[in-house]
């Protein structure tokens, strides 16, 4: 199984400290919550890293099988998603094993902390996925499809495999996936990108 995989180190995205408290689960945002925020976004940013790696493949639908040329996958809900599309981009993004490490941290000292470290990551990991497919449409020229994870819907977590041993995300940006198809770092994220004209 080969493609010619690509990474990318990205610029940090802009934080929205909305979608972090959201993530925590916070519906008050005041002083005392804010300082904390700012805290630990200050923090954090220390430890991040945003980078990705991906590669682009050709895809053939034929009602709910994904022909990417280098594995076929069964999946009514993906082919939906790339309907239309004759392009995949197969990525994995993360922003580094930094950020776990604070959140065990904290999660002995400061609880509080650890649940902002935890939803700063998922912001964090999101912006840098929703960066990722504005640079690739600015790139190709294409339009790009809403990003289409394993696990989502009817697309088996264990596809992460075939994902990691195309991309293999432990060499190229330090991601390694466990026998139960977890990432580590935890704010890592892959995803098929269908690309349309």
């Amino acid at each position: 199984m080969s493609c010619t995989v690509l990474i990318k180190c990205l610029d940090c995205p802009p934080v929205s400290n909305k979608e972090i408290l959201r993530y925590a689960g916070c519906k008050d945002d005041n002083n005392e919550v804010s300082t904390l925020l700012c805290e630990c976004i200050s923090e954090a940013e220390k430890c991040l890293s945003y980078r990705v790696c991906y590669c682009k493949l050709v895809v053939k639908i034929d009602r709910n099988i994904c022909d990417f040329g280098v594995f076929k996958v069964e999946s009514s809900d993906l082919a939906k998603n790339l309907s239309g599309c004759s392009e995949a981009i197969v990525f994995c993004a993360t922003v580094g094993a930094m950020l776990d490490r604070l959140i065990v941290k904290y999660e002995r000292i400061s609880p509080s902390k650890a649940v902002l470290f935890q939803a700063i990551g998922t912001e964090r990991v999101e912006a840098v996925c929703d960066t990722f497919c504005e640079v690739i449409s600015a790139e190709t020229g294409k339009k790009v499809k809403p990003r289409f994870s394993a696990g989502y819907g009817d697309l088996p977590l264990e596809l992460q495999g075939e994902i990691f041993a195309l991309l293999s995300c432990e060499k190229n940006i330090g991601v390694v996936l466990n026998d139960s198809f977890f990432m580590s770092p935890s704010k890592s994220v892959t995803a098929f990108l269908g690309l349309c004209d």
